[in-house]
Protein backbone atom coordinates (compact mmCIF):
# COMPACT_ATOMS: atom_id res chain seq x y z
CA UNK A 1 0.00 0.00 0.00
CA UNK A 2 1.54 3.50 -1.07
CA UNK A 3 1.69 5.89 1.66
CA UNK A 4 2.26 9.75 0.90
CA UNK A 5 3.07 13.09 3.12
CA UNK A 6 -0.81 14.53 3.03
CA UNK A 7 -0.57 17.85 3.97
CA UNK A 8 -4.38 19.24 5.41
CA UNK A 9 -5.51 21.66 7.79
CA UNK A 10 -6.52 19.85 10.76
CA UNK A 11 -10.50 20.18 11.56
CA UNK A 12 -10.77 19.53 15.46
CA UNK A 13 -8.72 21.16 17.46
CA UNK A 14 -10.77 21.16 20.50
CA UNK A 15 -9.90 22.65 23.97
CA UNK A 16 -10.28 20.08 26.96
CA UNK A 17 -11.50 17.06 24.83
CA UNK A 18 -9.48 13.82 26.16
CA UNK A 19 -10.68 11.50 23.05
CA UNK A 20 -9.16 14.32 19.96
CA UNK A 21 -5.42 13.07 18.76
CA UNK A 22 -4.46 16.72 18.45
CA UNK A 23 -6.70 18.41 20.89
CA UNK A 24 -5.16 20.17 23.73
CA UNK A 25 -5.65 21.32 27.76
CA UNK A 26 -3.78 23.20 30.24
CA UNK A 27 -0.61 22.09 31.26
CA UNK A 28 -0.40 20.76 34.90
CA UNK A 29 3.66 20.79 34.93
CA UNK A 30 4.59 24.89 35.13
CA UNK A 31 7.30 26.25 32.71
CA UNK A 32 9.48 29.22 32.68
CA UNK A 33 10.20 31.36 29.65
CA UNK A 34 11.42 35.14 29.28
CA UNK A 35 11.28 34.52 32.86
CA UNK A 36 7.89 34.24 33.28
CA UNK A 37 5.41 31.57 35.11
CA UNK A 38 3.34 29.75 33.04
CA UNK A 39 1.33 26.65 32.42
CA UNK A 40 1.78 25.79 28.72
CA UNK A 41 -1.12 24.04 26.45
CA UNK A 42 -0.56 20.55 25.95
CA UNK A 43 -1.61 18.42 23.00
CA UNK A 44 -3.17 14.97 23.32
CA UNK A 45 -0.18 13.59 21.24
CA UNK A 46 2.55 15.37 19.22
CA UNK A 47 0.93 17.10 16.24
CA UNK A 48 3.32 16.07 13.52
CA UNK A 49 5.15 18.50 10.91
CA UNK A 50 2.76 21.41 11.79
CA UNK A 51 3.47 24.34 8.96
CA UNK A 52 0.67 26.77 10.36
CA UNK A 53 -1.20 27.70 13.66
CA UNK A 54 -3.72 30.54 13.83
CA UNK A 55 -4.06 30.82 18.11
CA UNK A 56 -6.91 33.15 19.21
CA UNK A 57 -5.83 34.87 22.55
CA UNK A 58 -7.47 36.90 25.03
CA UNK A 59 -5.79 38.18 28.35
CA UNK A 60 -7.00 39.44 31.18
CA UNK A 61 -5.02 41.95 33.23
CA UNK A 62 -4.71 40.84 37.29
CA UNK A 63 -1.82 42.80 38.27
CA UNK A 64 -0.83 46.04 39.76
CA UNK A 65 1.37 46.60 36.26
CA UNK A 66 0.01 46.05 32.94
CA UNK A 67 0.85 43.48 30.23
CA UNK A 68 -1.01 44.87 27.51
CA UNK A 69 0.22 46.76 24.85
CA UNK A 70 3.46 45.19 25.38
CA UNK A 71 5.12 42.74 22.93
CA UNK A 72 4.67 39.05 23.72
CA UNK A 73 6.05 35.63 22.32
CA UNK A 74 4.27 32.55 21.31
CA UNK A 75 6.73 29.41 21.81
CA UNK A 76 6.42 25.52 20.93
CA UNK A 77 7.89 22.77 22.40
CA UNK A 78 9.10 19.17 21.33
CA UNK A 79 11.04 16.22 22.83
CA UNK A 80 13.63 17.13 20.68
CA UNK A 81 14.31 20.55 20.14
CA UNK A 82 12.68 21.40 23.60
CA UNK A 83 11.55 25.36 23.69
CA UNK A 84 11.80 27.27 20.69
CA UNK A 85 9.97 30.77 19.89
CA UNK A 86 7.40 30.64 17.00
CA UNK A 87 6.60 34.48 16.90
CA UNK A 88 6.38 37.78 18.45
CA UNK A 89 3.35 40.07 18.33
CA UNK A 90 1.98 43.34 20.63
CA UNK A 91 -0.71 42.60 22.75
CA UNK A 92 -3.92 44.75 22.19
CA UNK A 93 -4.81 46.74 24.97
CA UNK A 94 -7.63 45.24 25.31
CA UNK A 95 -6.08 41.52 25.36
CA UNK A 96 -7.89 39.96 22.08
CA UNK A 97 -5.95 39.19 19.08
CA UNK A 98 -5.66 36.57 16.49
CA UNK A 99 -2.24 35.59 15.99
CA UNK A 100 -1.01 33.37 12.67
CA UNK A 101 1.98 31.60 12.97
CA UNK A 102 3.42 30.48 9.75
CA UNK A 103 6.67 27.76 10.18
CA UNK A 104 9.74 28.24 7.59
CA UNK A 105 10.53 24.37 8.60
CA UNK A 106 7.22 22.39 9.61
CA UNK A 107 8.21 21.42 13.48
CA UNK A 108 6.05 18.57 16.00
CA UNK A 109 4.79 20.54 18.53
CA UNK A 110 3.56 18.76 21.80
CA UNK A 111 2.76 22.02 23.78
CA UNK A 112 2.44 25.35 23.23
CA UNK A 113 2.32 29.08 25.51
CA UNK A 114 2.32 32.24 25.63
CA UNK A 115 4.05 34.75 27.43
CA UNK A 116 5.31 38.58 27.65
CA UNK A 117 8.83 38.92 25.82
CA UNK A 118 10.46 40.24 28.84
CA UNK A 119 9.26 39.87 32.43
CA UNK A 120 7.17 42.18 33.06
CA UNK A 121 8.11 42.15 36.94
CA UNK A 122 6.32 40.43 40.06
CA UNK A 123 3.48 43.01 40.36
CA UNK A 124 2.29 41.85 36.91
CA UNK A 125 -0.15 39.12 36.86
CA UNK A 126 -2.37 38.10 34.32
CA UNK A 127 -4.94 34.92 33.14
CA UNK A 128 -4.53 33.63 29.39
CA UNK A 129 -7.23 31.86 27.46
CA UNK A 130 -6.20 30.46 24.01
CA UNK A 131 -8.01 28.71 21.28
CA UNK A 132 -6.74 27.04 18.06
CA UNK A 133 -8.69 27.59 14.89
CA UNK A 134 -6.41 26.45 12.02
CA UNK A 135 -3.73 23.82 12.51
CA UNK A 136 -2.06 23.00 8.95
CA UNK A 137 0.13 19.65 9.64
CA UNK A 138 1.66 16.69 7.85
CA UNK A 139 1.00 12.93 8.23
CA UNK A 140 2.37 10.10 6.42
CA UNK A 141 -1.20 8.09 5.49
CA UNK A 142 -1.56 5.11 3.37
CA UNK A 143 -3.68 5.58 0.05
CA UNK A 144 -6.29 2.88 -0.17
CA UNK A 145 -7.73 2.14 -3.26
CA UNK A 146 -11.39 1.97 -4.01
CA UNK A 147 -13.14 -1.10 -5.20
CA UNK A 148 -14.57 -1.05 -9.18
CA UNK A 149 -16.63 -3.47 -9.80
CA UNK A 150 -17.91 -4.15 -6.98
CA UNK A 151 -20.99 -2.70 -5.87
CA UNK A 152 -21.47 -2.14 -2.00
CA UNK A 153 -24.29 -2.02 -0.03
CA UNK A 154 -28.56 -3.07 -1.66
CA UNK A 155 -27.20 -3.81 -5.25
CA UNK A 156 -28.71 -7.64 -6.37
CA UNK A 157 -30.32 -8.03 -2.75
CA UNK A 158 -27.89 -10.31 -0.54
CA UNK A 159 -25.51 -11.35 -3.83
CA UNK A 160 -27.53 -14.34 -4.39
CA UNK A 161 -26.73 -15.03 -7.97
CA UNK A 162 -24.27 -12.27 -8.98
CA UNK A 163 -20.95 -12.97 -10.79
CA UNK A 164 -18.46 -9.70 -11.25
CA UNK A 165 -15.96 -9.49 -13.35
CA UNK A 166 -14.02 -6.28 -14.25
CA UNK A 167 -16.13 -4.95 -16.46
CA UNK A 168 -19.16 -6.94 -16.65
CA UNK A 169 -21.97 -8.30 -13.90
CA UNK A 170 -24.32 -11.38 -14.80
CA UNK A 171 -27.56 -12.13 -12.56
CA UNK A 172 -29.20 -15.04 -12.34
CA UNK A 173 -32.24 -15.21 -14.37
CA UNK A 174 -34.06 -18.95 -14.29
CA UNK A 175 -31.19 -20.66 -13.27
CA UNK A 176 -29.17 -18.95 -16.14
CA UNK A 177 -26.57 -16.69 -15.73
CA UNK A 178 -27.09 -13.87 -17.90
CA UNK A 179 -24.95 -11.02 -18.82
CA UNK A 180 -27.09 -7.12 -17.97
CA UNK A 181 -26.71 -4.05 -19.10
CA UNK A 182 -27.59 -1.83 -16.85
CA UNK A 183 -26.14 -2.11 -12.73
CA UNK A 184 -28.49 -0.64 -10.13
CA UNK A 185 -27.14 0.47 -7.02
CA UNK A 186 -28.90 1.39 -3.93
CA UNK A 187 -28.40 5.21 -3.61
CA UNK A 188 -30.00 7.50 -1.42
CA UNK A 189 -32.79 4.09 -1.41
CA UNK A 190 -33.53 4.67 -4.71
CA UNK A 191 -32.19 1.95 -7.32
CA UNK A 192 -30.12 3.92 -10.00
CA UNK A 193 -28.62 1.99 -12.99
CA UNK A 194 -25.26 3.70 -13.26
CA UNK A 195 -22.38 2.49 -15.86
CA UNK A 196 -19.88 2.40 -12.76
CA UNK A 197 -19.42 2.63 -9.13
CA UNK A 198 -16.35 3.49 -7.45
CA UNK A 199 -16.88 2.26 -3.86
CA UNK A 200 -15.01 1.25 0.03
CA UNK A 201 -16.09 -0.05 3.23
CA UNK A 202 -14.57 1.74 6.13
CA UNK A 203 -14.62 0.90 10.05
CA UNK A 204 -12.88 2.54 12.24
CA UNK A 205 -13.23 2.50 16.26
CA UNK A 206 -11.10 5.54 17.37
CA UNK A 207 -10.71 9.19 16.19
CA UNK A 208 -8.55 8.83 12.28
CA UNK A 209 -8.92 9.74 9.03
CA UNK A 210 -8.61 7.37 5.61
CA UNK A 211 -7.25 8.59 2.79
CA UNK A 212 -8.41 7.45 -0.91
CA UNK A 213 -7.38 8.14 -4.01
CA UNK A 214 -9.91 8.39 -7.12
CA UNK A 215 -8.72 9.21 -11.15
CA UNK A 216 -11.55 9.57 -13.11
CA UNK A 217 -11.61 7.87 -16.13
CA UNK A 218 -13.74 10.68 -17.75
CA UNK A 219 -14.58 13.92 -17.56
CA UNK A 220 -17.56 14.77 -15.87
CA UNK A 221 -20.28 15.87 -13.04
CA UNK A 222 -19.12 13.03 -9.98
CA UNK A 223 -21.87 12.45 -6.59
CA UNK A 224 -19.20 11.36 -4.23
CA UNK A 225 -21.26 10.03 -0.82
CA UNK A 226 -21.05 8.37 2.08
CA UNK A 227 -23.94 5.73 3.13
CA UNK A 228 -23.37 5.97 6.61
CA UNK A 229 -24.29 2.85 8.69
CA UNK A 230 -22.98 4.38 12.10
CA UNK A 231 -20.71 7.08 13.64
CA UNK A 232 -19.91 10.49 11.88
CA UNK A 233 -17.61 9.70 8.73
CA UNK A 234 -17.21 13.46 7.00
CA UNK A 235 -16.08 13.83 3.63
CA UNK A 236 -13.50 16.15 2.20
CA UNK A 237 -12.18 16.55 -1.46
CA UNK A 238 -8.57 17.61 -2.46
CA UNK A 239 -6.91 18.19 -6.02
CA UNK A 240 -3.32 16.54 -7.10
CA UNK A 241 -1.96 19.34 -4.97
CA UNK A 242 -3.66 18.50 -1.46
CA UNK A 243 -5.93 21.61 -1.93
CA UNK A 244 -9.42 20.95 -0.34
CA UNK A 245 -11.50 21.50 -3.05
CA UNK A 246 -15.00 22.16 -1.04
CA UNK A 247 -14.44 24.64 2.00
CA UNK A 248 -16.33 22.13 4.44
CA UNK A 249 -16.84 18.55 5.08
CA UNK A 250 -19.64 17.28 3.26
CA UNK A 251 -21.54 13.67 3.38
CA UNK A 252 -23.19 14.07 -0.37
CA UNK A 253 -22.14 16.04 -3.12
CA UNK A 254 -21.34 16.63 -6.72
CA UNK A 255 -18.02 17.89 -8.42
CA UNK A 256 -17.17 18.85 -11.91
CA UNK A 257 -13.96 16.29 -12.11
CA UNK A 258 -11.38 16.03 -15.02
CA UNK A 259 -10.01 12.91 -16.78
CA UNK A 260 -6.77 11.96 -15.73
CA UNK A 261 -6.87 14.06 -12.77
CA UNK A 262 -5.46 12.43 -9.28
CA UNK A 263 -8.21 13.74 -6.56
CA UNK A 264 -8.13 12.70 -2.82
CA UNK A 265 -10.94 11.92 -0.61
CA UNK A 266 -10.18 12.30 2.98
CA UNK A 267 -12.81 10.32 5.56
CA UNK A 268 -12.51 11.69 9.02
CA UNK A 269 -13.77 9.65 12.15
CA UNK A 270 -15.44 12.28 14.34
CA UNK A 271 -14.57 11.28 17.55
CA UNK A 272 -17.03 13.47 19.67
CA UNK A 273 -20.23 11.89 18.54
CA UNK A 274 -19.53 7.97 18.62
CA UNK A 275 -16.86 5.63 19.27
CA UNK A 276 -17.57 3.52 16.14
CA UNK A 277 -17.93 4.82 12.70
CA UNK A 278 -19.30 2.12 9.65
CA UNK A 279 -19.92 3.43 6.09
CA UNK A 280 -19.74 2.88 2.61
CA UNK A 281 -18.06 5.55 -0.08
CA UNK A 282 -19.33 5.34 -3.49
CA UNK A 283 -18.41 7.74 -6.10
CA UNK A 284 -20.49 7.62 -9.71
CA UNK A 285 -20.26 9.82 -12.52
CA UNK A 286 -24.22 11.67 -13.28
CA UNK A 287 -23.87 13.11 -16.82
Amino acid sequence: MATINFTYDYPYTYYDEEKGRFTCHLSTGRATLNGCYTYPIQFNSTVPKCSRITIELEVTNTGSVTVLGRDWDIYTYNEVNGWRKATKFTMPSDGKCSVDCIFQTATNISRLACVPSSDPGSRAQWSLSCSINRMTITEALPVQELDTGVFHYGVFLYNFGVKTDVAEVFVNMAGLLVRVSDIFVNIDDELRAVSSVYSAYLKTETESISLYRFIPQKSGTYRIQNKRLSGDHEIRLYDSNFMQIADEYFYSKSFPLEEGSAYYITITHYYANTDTGESYLQIYKED
